[in-house]
């Protein structure tokens, strides 16, 4: 080889080695070691369903503080690659959208398990090594990350409009556990149409002793979304009641019997006609300081309703549902009060319930009173429906508080949208 040639090939190996990115003699693991650690860790998330508590803030333009809006508690579970939810004491998950659940106000998903897939199962993300921090009193391993948008799950939804946007932002592990112990993520590049400035996702994990094992789980997290009008939506949410179940069609939470039971009779599934008048009675306080949408409200039928010829829903069904919405209006003196009821049952026999607010009997708002106002003035009671399925009244007060004993008049729409059904609560 001449001296030439031998010149030729030095320059060549300094152009590659040039090329690729320097090694950081610092690094005191490689990063495979962290990604096989929380790829195992992702694989028993869909093994357990939690509960979300969301606390809701808006900011209005101008740097002004963010006030609160409302709670949000929701079931939810990993499945298939699906982040699933339904409201607590649900006998099943849905798959449905979640602003078909929640459909006001700012609401995110990804934080249970999503995110991390994308960036671990699949390698999406480029990581950056940046060293040992300190993060929440604990030593901690820092890489920063990018997503491309061709690669990105990351999907942002503002207003009526949506995209799947570039994502970056910074991970942090045990250097000892490997344990993954918080992901920060940031909107990238995103498209003008959604007239955002930054859109945030920060989550916390921590291990938890479920049952006879660990599972390393959110423990809370963070959106935010900043517009570049400068106002703001920003949620804050815990997980909690965190629960394994048994096998992906049929979710059970009691543990096992020690001797199988005596068979129960079968219940019969019933579909309730369109049109039937039902007046019920709720057994569930609702205080405005204390509610959360979410929360579970059982009422009792108030009479015998007759339908199909000899059918009859019975006087003393329990009827079932949620606070669908606990809406403060901007003036801070008014509500709107959403609820929904869901399911009926009596002996024998069970009915989905589907149906609309006609009247609130103010009669029994009298002596001791039900509907109780503070800081505001008795006005008529307005109802709304708006949302198909859910009665909506407004209350107006910085406060109020309804009683057990309150007195509704619904009617039946027929059997209402369907779902599908991904798991089931038994």
């Amino acid at each position: 080889m001449t001296a030439m040639q031998r010149l030729r090939r030095g320059a060549l190996l300094l152009l590659f080695l040039a090329s690729m990115p320097p090694a950081d003699p610092q690094e005191p693991l490689p990063l495979a070691r962290f990604q096989e650690k929380i790829r195992q860790d992702l694989a028993q998330i869909p093994n357990y369903t939690c509960l979300e508590t969301i606390e809701r803030y808006e900011r209005g333009p101008h740097g002004k503080p963010f006030n609160p809006v409302d709670t949000v508690r929701l079931e939810v579970s990993n499945v298939d690659g699906k982040e699933l939810f339904a409201w607590p004491g649900a006998r099943r998950f849905e798959d449905r959208d979640i602003a078909d659940l929640v459909s006001t106000g700012a609401m995110g998903t990804g934080m249970f398990a999503l995110f991390a897939h994308m960036l671990f199962d699949g390698d999406k993300g480029v990581f950056r090594y940046k060293g040992e921090e300190e993060l929440s009193r604990r030593r901690a391993v820092r890489y920063d990350f990018r997503v491309a948008q061709s690669d990105s799950a990351y999907k942002v939804t503002s207003g009526a409009d949506s995209a799947i946007v570039a994502a970056k932002g910074s991970v942090w592990f045990d250097p000892v556990s490997l344990d993954l112990i918080r992901l920060d993520g940031y909107g990238d590049a995103m498209p003008f149409k959604l007239h955002l400035e930054e859109a945030l996702l920060r989550i916390d994990y921590a291990r938890r002793h479920i049952g006879n094992s660990d599972a390393l789980l959110p423990e809370k997290s963070e959106m935010a979304l900043t517009y570049f009008s400068g106002e703001a939506h920003r949620n804050v949410t815990e997980f909690s009641e965190c629960r394994a179940y048994r096998s992906e069609s049929t979710i059970s939470f009691e543990p096992p019997p020690e001797s199988l039971p005596a068979p129960k009779p079968p219940v019969r599934e019933v579909d309730l006609p369109a049109g039937l008048v039902v007046p019920v009675e709720l057994e569930t306080a609702v205080d405005s300081k204390t509610a959360s949408v979410g929360d579970p409200l059982r009422a009792r039928v108030l009479q015998d309703i007759r339908y199909n010829g000899d059918s009859t829903l019975p006087v003393g069904a329990v009827i079932t549902g949620h606070i669908r919405n606990l809406d403060r209006r901007a003036s801070a003196s008014q509500f709107d009060v959403g609820i929904e009821f869901s399911e009926v049952e009596w002996p024998g026999a069970r009915a989905k319930f589907y149906g609309e607010l006609l009247e609130i009997d103010r009669r029994t708002a009298g002596k001791p009173p039900l509907l109780t106002y503070f800081d505001g003035q008795r006005t008529k009671v307005a109802i709304t429906n708006d949302l198909p399925g859910v009665g909506i009244f407004h209350l107006s007060g910085a406060r109020f508080h309804i009683a057990p004993g309150l007195h509704m008049v619904w009617r039946t729409l027929g059997s209402g949208p369907g779902s599908a059904s991904a798991l089931q609560f038994r």
